[in-house]
């Protein structure tokens, strides 16, 4: 493993109707480093001058402080778990044994493609739920979220369909119709 590199290894299961992709980070030792050093110096001074802070202080140091310790736990111990099937998405983040579950009706999903990552944006997958546009599988690269939709296309057709997956770099050929 390399020290500064990042993104996540993906593992893609199809049984009984249900393609289950699971996500799971590779830690950024480089950054991970850079964490614990950032965490050290806020908390010293943050209990250093406690008594002397607001309350708005006070409730913003422990709001980094504790979004720091939960995503270098998630760095760590974290996992995604995403299930299509006939029924819907299910997409089930686990931190440190902590689940949180979300679900989406097959019927309300559609346009199912790679996410172009941008600036502190890191999901590979999204797709539209009604009006609004859902991002999961955090970290994967743009050639592992085709990986996916290349393997939703040829494990489970018909909900590939209904979600329009599109793959990207991905072209399908239709040998029954011919040109000329």
């Amino acid at each position: 493993m390399k020290l500064g590199a990042s993104g996540a290894k993906i593992d893609i299961v199809a049984a009984s109707g249900v393609l289950r992709v699971t996500v799971s980070p590779t830690p950024h030792w480089l950054w991970m480093l850079f964490e614990a050093a950032f965490l050290v110096v806020f908390g010293r001074y943050a209990l250093r001058y406690w008594a002397a802070m607001t309350v708005m202080l006070k409730i913003l140091f422990v709001w980094v402080i504790g979004g720091a310790v939960v995503a270098w736990f998630y760095q760590l111990s974290g996992s995604e778990v995403i299930e299509f099937d006939l029924e819907g998405i299910r997409i089930r983040r686990d931190i440190l044994g902590w689940p949180r579950l979300r679900e989406y009706r097959i019927e309300d999903c559609r346009s199912l493609e790679p996410h172009v990552q941008g600036e502190g944006d890191a999901y590979g997958l999204q797709c539209k739920v009604g009006w609004r546009t859902v991002r999961f599988a955090e970290q994967i690269s743009e050639d592992q979220a085709n990986e996916v939709l290349v393997a939703l296309q040829r494990e489970l057709p018909d909900i590939a369909g209904k979600l329009e997956a599109s793959p990207t770099h991905f072209t399908t050929l239709d040998l029954n119709s011919r040109v000329g």
